[in-house]
């Protein structure tokens, strides 16, 4: 039983460094290509893998036709509303900044569970829930304690966080009734198609790069569709199904904590004594937030 746990968790984990690395990946992309250019490639590159794996290895599951519309809710919310948001809130904020404020969906996720799911939380968890929170901010303070974002940026991804709470409320119905494969597999081929005319509008007014550039974005492109869209979606929805929406959304608050990591380790920020600090509150809230009540 606690190897199954302990699992759960780390699926929960991978997830989050795969996340962590998107906002690197993405910023690196869109130096070339515009978000909306973007996001549409990640996700057929994400569909088209998924799609192998499914039938290569037989895991498809049947869809029942009355479900299709809450997997379509489901998509509306991540990919499609989600990615336009945090695609255009990354445009506008250093992938540090960016993935802080997407740090947010733990503190607002509960009380839609609370709401919508009847999930219980003990005091414990909703401790560990702010405490790693003011990691997060603490992560997003300069030297001179000020923030250091644009006011666009921050309002996108304030969009995105919202987005991100009723694909939660959704995705924890779907995972009661198909294998997280699936459900990542359907919310990225429904997600693709939301995308097409939007991806064409798009691009009539900004039109791609130079076909000399394509070798600067093609390979973290590529990592974004398979490790982010297809992957780490997977491991989400897996992680989600065992803990709850609530529980499992407090990961969130290591996407910051993997994006510092690597934005220091690419040379692309410095690792300052606040990023430190911050990133051991994280985890200490992380671990509060995941104690059980007992009975």
């Amino acid at each position: 039983m606690k190897n199954r746990s302990f699992i759960v968790h780390l699926a929960g984990i991978a997830a989050m460094v795969l996340w962590g690395m998107s906002f690197v990946w993405s910023t690196q992309v869109y130096d070339n290509l515009n978000p909306m250019t973007t996001i549409f490639l990640r996700l057929v590159v994400a569909s088209i893998f998924l799609t192998a794996i499914l039938f290569i290895f037989r895991l498809n599951e049947r869809i029942q036709a009355k479900h299709l519309g809450l997997f379509a809710i489901a998509a509306m919310f991540e990919p499609f509303l989600y990615f336009i948001f945090e695609g255009y809130g990354l445009k506008n904020t250093s992938p540090v900044i960016g993935s802080g404020i997407i740090a947010l969906i733990p503190l607002v996720t509960p009380i839609a569970a609370r709401v919508f799911l009847k999930e219980r939380l003990t005091p414990m968890n909703i401790v560990g829930f702010i405490v790693s929170f003011v990691g997060v901010i603490v992560m997003l303070l300069n030297k001179d304690l000020e923030f250091t974002a644009s006011p666009l940026g921050i309002l996108f991804l304030c969009g995105a966080v919202l987005v991100a709470v009723g694909y939660s409320i959704a995705l924890i119905r779907l995972t009661k009734l198909y294998k997280p494969l699936t459900i990542t597999w359907m919310q990225n081929i429904i997600g693709m198609i939301y995308f097409i005319p939007m991806f064409f509008i798009m691009e009539h007014f900004d039109p791609s790069p130079n076909p000399a550039n394509v070798g600067d974005y093609i390979v973290p492109l590529i990592c974004l569709g398979v490790f982010c869209s297809a992957i780490a979606y997977t491991l989400w929805a897996f992680t989600f199904s065992k803990l709850g929406a609530s529980r499992a959304n407090v990961y969130s608050n290591l996407i910051p904590v993997f994006t510092a990591i690597f934005s220091y380790l690419l040379a692309t920020e410095e690792m300052t004594s606040f990023k430190i600090i911050g990133i051991v509150v994280v985890v200490i809230g992380l671990v509060l937030s995941q104690i059980k009540r007992r009975t």
